[in-house]
C-alpha cells in the first residue's frame, strides 16, 4: 500500500486505487495527486476491503481483472456496505454487455482501458460533483432532521399542555349531582378537539335557588376555549349578582366585558338562568342561543313555542350597550329543562345534510322515558351516527331535573366523552 500526500484543494477527497499493475497504479496515483486529492493505493481487492473496515474513502477506482477477487466482486461488496463510496470501474473490455454487468454490480461509472488521462480526470470530476451534492444533501437532511426533532419535541409539549388544559376545562364543568330541594343536574360534554368553546355550569346559590348557564363561544379549539375560560371567571358562583338573584346584571356585565382583541368577529351565545327549586319558577335570559327544551312525561317541546317571551336576544359581543331582559317559565316536579349547544343539531350528514332541531326534538320525544343520563347518552350517540363519527363541533348537554324525576334516576349521571 502507498499513501501519496500533496497540497489538497478545497474539494480534496480520499480516493482509493485498486490496480494489480504497478505501472498503471503509479500513473493513476500521480493523476489523482495532481488533481489535488489524497490517494490510497492497493494491488488487490482483499487488502482494499480490509482497509475499508477502519477507514473511509470517498471514491474508488478499481480494475476489473485482478488476481483473486475481481473488480466486479469488489463493487458488489462496496454496494452492500452502509458507507459505499462512488466507484469507477476500469476494464479493457468495452462491450455493452460488460458495461451493463459492471454497472449492475454496483459501479457508478465505467472507463475503458487503456484510459485517456483527460477522460479519466473528467470522470473523476463528475464523481466529485456527485459526492459533493450527496454531502450537501446529507447535511441538509441532517439539519432537517434536527429541525423535525425540535418540532416534534415542541408538539409533544403542546400536546401535554392541551391535555392538561382539557382536564382543567372539564374540571370547570358541573359534577352530576343532587341540587337544592333534591333537584338534579345531568351533563354530557363532547369537544370537537382537545379544547372546546363551550362551557357550562349549574350550582346551588342557596337552599332554594339554583344558578346555571351554558355558554358557546363561536368557533372551537384553543382560541375559543381561552375566551370561554375568561368569560366563565365572571360567572363564578361567588359573584354578588348570583346572591342577589339578578340574572340580567350578570349577562349585561358579561356582554360589556366581552372582548375580541383581533376584531375577528368572534361572539358568544348563551343561556343563563336561576331556578327556584321550591316553586319551579325559572328566570332566564337567552342571548342568541338555541331555545331550551322542556321535557315532560307527555311530550317534549321548545320552551319558546309556548312561552313567546323567551325569544332569543342578541349574542354576547355584538353590541356592548345592549340591555338584556329576562323571561320566566315554570317547571313542574315531573319535568326536565334541557340546555344544549348548537353542535348537537348542526352536524351534517354527507348525504342527508343537517341533523336539525326538529330531528333532535323527535328523538327526545321518542326517548323521553329514559333516565336523564341515558337520554343524554342516546342524543350524543344519535349525533355521532349522523356525522359518521367525525366530530364537527363541540357538543354540550345539560339537563336540569325537578325533584320527582331526579329521584327516579338510578344510572351513572356524568359522562364526559373525549
Amino acid at each position: 500500500m502507498k499513501v501519496s500526500n500533496s497540497a489538497q484543494t478545497k474539494h480534496s477527497l480520499s480516493i482509493m486505487l485498486v490496480e494489480d499493475c504497478d505501472s498503471e497504479r503509479c500513473l493513476l496515483s500521480a493523476l489523482v495527486t495532481a488533481m489535488g486529492h489524497h490517494s490510497v493505493d492497493f494491488s488487490n481487492a482483499e487488502s482494499a476491503i480490509e482497509y475499508l473496515k477502519a477507514h473511509h474513502v470517498d471514491l474508488v477506482i478499481t480494475d476489473w481483472m485482478m488476481p483473486g477477487m475481481s473488480g466486479i466482486e469488489l463493487c458488489k461488496i462496496l454496494k452492500q456496505s452502509c458507507d459505499n463510496p462512488y466507484t469507477i470501474l476500469l476494464t479493457g473490455n468495452s462491450e455493452n454487455t460488460h458495461i451493463v454487468e459492471g454497472i449492475n454490480s454496483g459501479a457508478d461509472d465505467f472507463v475503458a482501458k487503456p484510459f485517456n488521462s483527460a477522460v479519466l480526470k473528467a470522470r473523476i470530476h463528475a464523481g466529485v460533483r456527485i459526492i459533493e451534492m450527496q454531502s450537501q444533501l446529507s447535511q441538509k437532511n441532517k439539519s432537517l432532521n434536527q429541525m423535525l426533532l425540535k418540532e416534534q419535541q415542541y408538539l409533544n409539549v403542546v400536546k401535554q399542555d392541551l391535555a392538561l388544559a382539557a382536564q382543567l376545562q372539564q374540571a370547570l364543568l358541573p359534577n352530576n349531582c343532587q341540587l337544592s330541594q333534591q333537584w338534579q343536574v345531568t351533563c354530557e360534554f363532547k369537544p370537537a378537539h382537545d379544547l372546546a368553546g363551550d362551557i357550562f355550569q349549574c350550582f346551588n346559590i342557596d337552599d332554594q335557588h339554583i344558578g346555571f348557564y351554558l355558554l358557546d363561544v363561536s368557533g372551537h379549539g384553543t382560541a375559543a376555549s381561552m375566551q370561554s375560560f375568561t368569560l366563565a371567571q365572571s360567572l363564578a358562583n361567588n359573584q354578588d349578582a348570583w346572591q342577589a338573584l339578578d340574572v340580567c346584571q350578570l349577562i349585561n356585565t358579561l356582554n360589556r366585558e366581552f372582548d375580541d382583541p383581533q376584531n375577528s368577529g368572534r361572539f358568544a351565545t348563551m343561556i343563563i338562568g336561576i331556578a327556584n327549586a321550591v316553586t319551579g319558577k325559572v328566570e332566564l335570559v337567552n342571548a342568541g342561543h338555541p331555545a331550551p327544551i322542556v321535557i315532560s312525561p307527555q311530550h317534549a317541546y321548545f320552551a319558546d313555542q309556548l312561552q313567546l317571551n323567551i325569544a332569543a336576544q342578541l349574542p354576547l359581543g355584538i353590541r356592548k350597550n345592549y340591555q338584556y331582559s329576562s323571561s320566566q317559565l315554570f317547571l313542574s316536579q315531573h319535568e326536565h329543562l334541557l340546555l344544549y349547544s348548537d353542535g348537537i343539531y348542526e352536524c351534517r350528514h354527507p348525504k342527508h345534510g343537517f341533523f336539525g332541531q326538529e330531528r333532535l326534538l323527535k328523538i327526545i320525544n321518542d326517548a323521553r322515558e329514559l333516565s336523564p343520563g341515558s337520554l343524554l347518552h342516546h342524543l350524543t350517540h344519535s349525533c355521532d351516527l349522523w356525522q359518521q363519527q367525525q366530530a364537527q363541533d363541540d357538543i354540550s348537554l345539560m339537563l336540569i331535573s325537578s325533584q320527582s324525576l331526579a329521584s327516579l334516576n338510578q344510572t351513572p349521571i356524568r359522562r364526559v366523552l373525549a
